[in-house]
């Protein structure tokens, strides 16, 4: 019974690991070891008969490095993207609690991105993300509330997601998402979107991320994305690569 008793703490311990990997599309809970240095890579691919953005067919490449500079806090600088925008981006975030001591895994932060959600404008996000390990079933959940830099003193909020399997250590398999509506703008008052379009910006779609080792991660996303202020659904894929140091 000892015996038995110690292999289930062991177990244990090993599924309160935090969540300190950013999937596609949704904001880890977790940070990284103090000193950690993660540099990521990647594209998105997207195709639709309308176009986005009237383009018909798009590739962005991505690139992005995060540092780890104390304990709990990580601060990184990105390319993020939308389908139809991309652009610079810095973030900062301090872990509050961690799951193997409180039984979640729970941060807060900031985001300024050059793009926000009308493309010509910036934004500065305030983020929180809670997440947890269920044995070998994982979820991430994100609420964003953006407030754009420009006159107009648009908000928007936004949704984040993810819920995946762990197969085993190198991976897991689920379904990632995000959606992004549109609070408040002075500037378009009642005037909204044009007829026929739509209020929000919907991503989703299964996603693969596998270990390839201890430090080198590669993840896949294949789903489809609603873009805002169109009527367009398109399909997009992206794929990223990171390594720590």
């Amino acid at each position: 019974m000892r015996i038995l008793l110690a292999l289930l703490l062991i177990a244990s311990a090993g599924r309160a690991e935090g969540l300190d990997r950013d999937t596609l599309l949704t904001d880890a809970p977790a940070v990284p070891d103090k000193g950690t240095v993660r540099i990521t890579g990647g594209v998105i691919g997207t195709s639709d008969s309308s176009g986005v953005d009237s383009v018909q067919g798009q590739a962005n490449l991505t690139a992005g490095i995060q540092w780890t500079i104390f304990d709990h806090f990580a601060a990184d600088v990105s390319a993020y993207f939308q389908v139809g925008q991309q652009g610079p981006a810095a973030r900062m975030r301090y872990q509050i609690l961690k799951q193997s001591d409180s039984g979640i895994d729970l941060s807060a932060g900031v985001r300024f991105k050059t793009v926000g959600f009308h493309p010509d404008q910036g934004e500065v996000e305030f983020l929180v993300s809670t997440g947890r390990r269920f044995g070998q079933f994982e979820v991430i959940l994100n609420g964003v509330f953006g407030v754009e830099t420009a006159a107009g003193g648009g908000k928007d909020g936004e949704v984040k997601a993810f819920a995946g399997w762990r197969f085993n250590e190198a991976l897991t398999a689920g379904i990632d998402g995000r959606i992004q509506a549109e609070l408040a703008d002075d500037e378009e008052g009642a005037a909204g979107s044009p007829p026929g379009t739509r209020d929000y910006d919907l991503t989703v779609g299964p996603a693969l991320s596998w270990m390839v080792t201890r430090t080198i991660q590669v993840q896949l996303l294949a789903g489809l994305a609603q873009p805002k202020k169109t009527n367009i659904t398109a399909p997009i894929g992206v794929v990223q690569a990171s390594v720590d140091f």
